[in-house]
């Protein structure tokens, strides 16, 4: 094998030669439990979750007056600002109508306007024909419909609506009309993809990607209150599915809707954890179950007393009717409270997940009650004929991205994170700079003290050829196991220790092609472990986010079942040097656990991301779930992590830019230039090495 290595000031040629044979590993040497833990992630998350609801509903049923109902809405209303980070000024809206449809009973403007500076949503306004207003209007978001606001489902309502006397806009979500971006279908042909990928590098940024989308919808409401065809005190909001959530996310910061009827998304997060359902990066914010703040369903108290009705339907896949019902007593309970309990109702016909005709003449029907000049009769949608999706294009060839200076949610994020990146002053090597590491560290992963040695099972032992083989189950903490192999001489002293950890759990070590010899030798050992969520504890359910909602990301627990390992290795081998030897992402969690620990004596980190900051610089990155840390980017990146590593002996072999592609030499070479010059100045140069293939 020929490698080459940057030090710290030299690139040079090493040849490596081939270990001596020696037993190699298999499946059934790295296999510890009789089947599979497969369910073990599940059922810890939906007891941490089931602890966080029940705290939340103890809370709710103590509220018993209004004002308490709305010091409550005041708090959810303050979370979601915390969450979801300031908005910018208000800037010119620069709308433009770039054509009129002119239909019988209405007409349809095809518009567009910048939420942002260069940041274009496209949009469509439904006017009324008959009538000279002001008009009562409806904002209707779309759900994820790559067609957006053409969508075939989008389209009756909007005119069906506008025909019963109601101003409709209907708005381009990111990544979705008018506004998507083809090049993020390779994670998928929803418009979801996009949402993900942002969002991931949102997180990282310390901000969100509901920023984005939420602050698109309030400069819509803007632009409605700016039409006097519009009447301001009469606006209300519907859509379904994703539409349904930014119909119930907008109320914390919105007191000019009137009314609102979100479809097929008002829940309980509880439900949908049982079920085992995930969501999108725009409807998760870290903690919220720990904040005791539902945020599928509470949001709509925001809106209390004003007229809200849950459009629901009674075989959705993705919202469980038990959950709807659940969110619907407390709603009930809390509109009770304002003495207006006439103005909240669910609404659940015989359907799977949609927007039906049904659905859409019960909010007709709301409506109309509530907003409009008269009773809720006449909510029939009647006979109606839906346009092609260019004819209501408003930009050419239906991409708002070649207009002039547009710009693209992407280039958002990273401009956030350009100017709040963190910025370190304190130089490498002081007591003062390691300090401020750790307590970085501490403060992202929010492992406050690290964790004690933990309890640990003998699941079987043995030896053969000299070699002594020991099954172990770690358990960091209740409902948790981390199935090990412990692996050393049966004769002699153990002089040195290796922790093997990789992305396949332990069994990577086989994949790996590695052999016993490149361990024990010279009186050396090994522990193989599965981190949880992996090897025979996967899936770690990271794409869910319920670990995320309640206030507990993935990364955090994988750093917390290393520290407790390091944990029990220094107490049973007090005297024995420890290093780790980590493969993929796990390399990151090693040496951020080495940082906190402060034992070990070495780190080898095979394929491992370079560093966060790349998952922002590339606009496709491969890496999502697995790898958030909310804010990171606004504290340290992982040149801070090595520089604090310094001088323990810290080798990169073949690590990996964020699309999961080798980093090239004169990448690394920049990028870990601080490293370098860290350990140079420590007088240990050779400790630091990168490998590249």
């Amino acid at each position: 094998m020929i490698s080459r290595i940057i030090g710290t000031a030299m690139l040079m040629s090493l040849t490596v030669p081939p270990l001596p044979a020696f037993s190699a590993f298999s499946i059934e040497d790295l296999t510890v439990l009789d089947a599979p833990a497969d369910t073990m992630m599940r059922a810890y998350l939906t007891e941490k979750v089931g602890r966080q609801f029940a705290r939340r509903d103890s809370l709710l049923a103590g509220f018993t007056t209004k004002a308490q109902w709305e010091r409550h809405a005041d708090y959810i209303r303050e979370k979601f600002r915390e969450w979801t980070g300031p908005f910018p000024e208000r800037s010119p809206l620069k709308a433009r109508v770039a054509g009129v449809l002119q239909r019988e009973g209405y007409r349809v403007e095809k518009l567009c306007f910048q939420s942002r500076p260069g940041f274009y949503v496209s949009a469509s306004l439904y006017v009324p024909a008959a009538g000279s207003g002001p008009f009562p209007a409806v904002l209707y978001a779309v759900g994820h419909s790559i067609a957006g606001k053409a969508a075939a489902y989008v389209q009756p309502y909007c005119i069906a609506q506008a025909r019963k006397g109601f101003v409709v806009m209907v708005i381009d979500a990111v990544g979705q009309g008018e506004r998507r971006q083809e090049e993020y279908f390779v994670f998928g042909g929803s418009p979801g993809s996009v949402h993900q990928a942002v969002g991931f590098q949102a997180f990282l940024a310390g901000t969100h990607v509901f920023n984005l989308m939420v602050w698109d919808a309030i400069r819509a409401l803007d632009y409605l209150e700016s039409r006097p065809e519009v009447d301001r005190h009469r606006i209300g909001i519907t859509g379904s599915s994703g539409g349904g959530m930014m119909s119930t996310y907008i109320l914390p910061f919105e007191n000019r809707i009137a009314a609102a009827v979100p479809a097929c998304n008002p829940n309980t997060w509880l439900a949908r954890v049982k079920a085992g359902l995930a969501t999108d990066h725009e409807q998760v914010f870290f903690g919220a179950f720990s904040e005791l703040v539902d945020p599928r369903g509470d949001p709509l108290l925001c809106l209390a007393p004003r007229p809200l009705l849950i459009d629901a339907t009674s075989r959705d896949q993705l919202n469980p009717p038990m959950g709807v019902w659940a969110l619907d007593s407390w709603l009930y309970r809390a509109w009770a409270s304002y003495g207006s309990p006439e103005k909240i109702h669910t609404s659940m016909v015989d359907a799977e997940h949609a927007y039906n005709r049904d659905q859409r003449e019960a909010a007709y029907a709301w409506f109309r009650r509530w907003l409009g000049d008269g009773g809720p009769a006449g909510f029939s949608e009647g006979e109606l004929e839906i346009e092609p999706e260019s004819l209501l294009w408003s930009a050419p060839d239906g991409s708002v991205f070649e207009l002039p200076g547009s710009r693209d949610p992407h280039s958002l994020v990273l401009e956030y994170f350009q100017h709040n990146r963190a910025r370190w002053n304190t130089g490498p090597g002081t007591p003062e700079f390691n300090h401020r590491v750790r307590d970085a560290l501490r403060e992202v992963t929010g492992i406050g003290r690290n964790p004690a040695a933990p309890a640990v099972e003998i699941i079987a032992a043995g030896s053969s050829d000299g070699v002594e083989r020991t099954k172990l189950l770690f358990r960091p903490e209740p409902g948790i196991v981390l199935p090990a192999v412990l692996i050393g001489p049966v004769e002699g002293d153990w002089k040195k220790f290796t922790i093997y950890l990789n992305d396949l759990g332990k069994q990577g070590l086989a994949a790996d092609s590695l052999e016993y010899k490149e361990f024990l030798e010279d009186g050396g050992s090994l522990l193989a472990a599965d981190l949880r969520g992996q090897g025979e504890t996967a899936p770690g359910l990271e794409g869910k986010f319920w670990d995320f909602l309640a206030g507990d990301p993935p990364p955090s627990q994988k750093i917390r079942d290393i520290l407790a390992v390091l944990s029990w290795v220094k107490a049973e081998y007090p005297d024995v040097p420890v290093t780790i030897r980590a493969v993929g992402t796990s390399g990151l969690w090693a040496a951020i656990a080495a940082v906190l620990d402060g034992r070990v004596d070495g780190l080898y980190l095979a394929e491992t991301p370079v560093d966060f900051a790349d998952m922002l610089e590339t606009k496709l990155p491969r890496y999502n779930e697995e790898l958030i840390l909310p804010g990171i980017l606004a504290r340290l990146d992982m040149q801070q992590v090595y520089q604090a590593l310094c001088p323990l002996p810290v080798t990169l072999d073949s690590p990996l830019r964020a699309d999961r592609q080798p980093a090239g030499l004169e990448f690394l070479r920049q990028r870990f230039a601080p490293v370098s010059e860290r350990y140079a100045s420590a007088g240990k140069p050779d400790n630091w090495a990168v490998k590249v293939e």
